[in-house]
């Protein structure tokens, strides 16, 4: 009920004027559409120094997930600034190839295993214990919120604002349909961070949309390309006065979204917001008619953050607590800063500050 108190405003007419209940949903889109600031994530060293000559090994949740595989790939450019050398394990998101990743991680004498985007480290306690105890480290990036704690023996986490991101695809949502979102919501549970992200989501539809109606609909990694059109086709058939999808993680569901809207023939009546920033879902934002917002991540950035975490764990320094990787929302008043890159509409100063921070010149 207070998410719906009406506050009052003074125009110049002397006449006071109703203020919208989601007006507190849009206050916070605002807040995130310039370019974030670079915040050293913890004290300079020398990457050189301390990690050149060291493997970083990497295992994705999927190699089949454009976003996911982007940011090994910039793992693998950057580190060989500082002379660090970068291994890919290659897998369809089966949890049996991620075992097997960390066994050839081990055998080859790794000197850091990074889970990347997906792989929950509670399934793999056996594999990290045995690597810990050959003097590997496990580092879990893009999986956990910043205040999510992370499963045991793990040595460094690089963690997303991932309850900040569902906030402001909901609040999206909100803004969109004026207080009046009867929305689907497309979930992959087993995946760490869907939990923060609904609910961020949760909270502000309590907060400025309580007489909205949100349904989930949910898939496995492996099932993505099978499940996520039919299931979601199914619901807006089934409820005609469904205006809106939230696609958690915009590359692995929007193509299967947008097909289903297309099929069901709801083109133009119902929306899509949605999180990562790929830029091939940021065209869609450009070109408008399904995908109204994007809250993207710079994969850039990621990747300098989860190599700044590796170097310092495998060098013998202290992990931090807090990689400072933000995010920014793109819609149609910024999206043209956006460009045909994950880097673009970020600036440059992540860059030279982590080169500053590494004691690059």
């Amino acid at each position: 009920a207070a998410a719906f108190a009406v506050a009052v405003v003074v125009i110049a007419t002397g006449v006071a004027a109703p203020t919208a209940p989601w007006t507190g949903a849009q206050a916070n889109l605002s807040k995130y559409k310039a370019v974030p600031k670079f915040v050293a994530p913890g004290p300079a060293f020398d990457a050189k120094a301390r990690a050149g000559g060291k493997t970083i090994f990497i295992i994705p949740a999927s190699s089949q997930v454009p976003f996911v595989s982007t940011i090994a790939n910039h793992i693998k450019r950057i580190s060989a600034a500082t002379g660090v050398k970068v291994t890919i394990w290659q897998n369809q998101g089966q949890p049996s190839q991620w075992v097997q990743g960390m066994n050839a991680a081990v055998a080859q004498k790794a000197n850091a295993i990074v889970l990347l985007a997906g792989n929950d480290p509670a399934g793999l306690q056996p594999q990290i214990k045995q690597a810990k105890a050959k003097g590997i480290p496990t580092i879990v990036a893009h999986l956990y919120d910043d205040n999510q704690p992370s499963a045991p023996n793990v040595g460094g986490v690089v963690n997303i604002p991932y309850k900040i991101a569902g906030q402001l695809i909901a609040d999206q949502a909100i803004v969109d349909t004026k207080g009046k979102a009867n929305a689907i919501v497309v979930t992959i549970n087993q995946v760490k961070s869907t939990v923060p992200m609904v609910a961020g989501i949760r909270q502000e539809f309590s907060r400025y949309c309580s007489g909205c109606k949100l349904k989930f609909t949910d898939v496995t990694i492996a099932d993505i390309a099978t499940k996520i059109q039919p299931n979601v086709q199914a619901l807006l058939t089934s409820d005609p006065g469904i205006n809106y999808v939230i696609a958690l993680y915009d590359s692995a569901e929007v193509p299967f979204v947008a097909a289903a809207i297309r099929a069901a023939g709801r083109t133009g009546r119902v929306k899509v917001s949605t999180f990562n920033g790929t830029p091939e879902i940021l065209k869609m934002v450009k070109q408008g008619g399904i995908v109204n917002m994007n809250v993207g991540e710079n994969l850039e950035w990621i990747g300098y953050a989860i190599v700044d975490q590796s170097m310092r764990i495998m060098g013998g320094l202290k992990a931090v607590k807090n990689a400072r990787v933000p995010v920014r929302v793109f819609d149609t008043s910024n999206i043209n800063q956006a460009g045909p890159k994950f880097t673009s509409g970020w600036g440059t100063a992540y860059v030279s500050g982590y080169r500053k921070l590494w004691g690059l010149r």
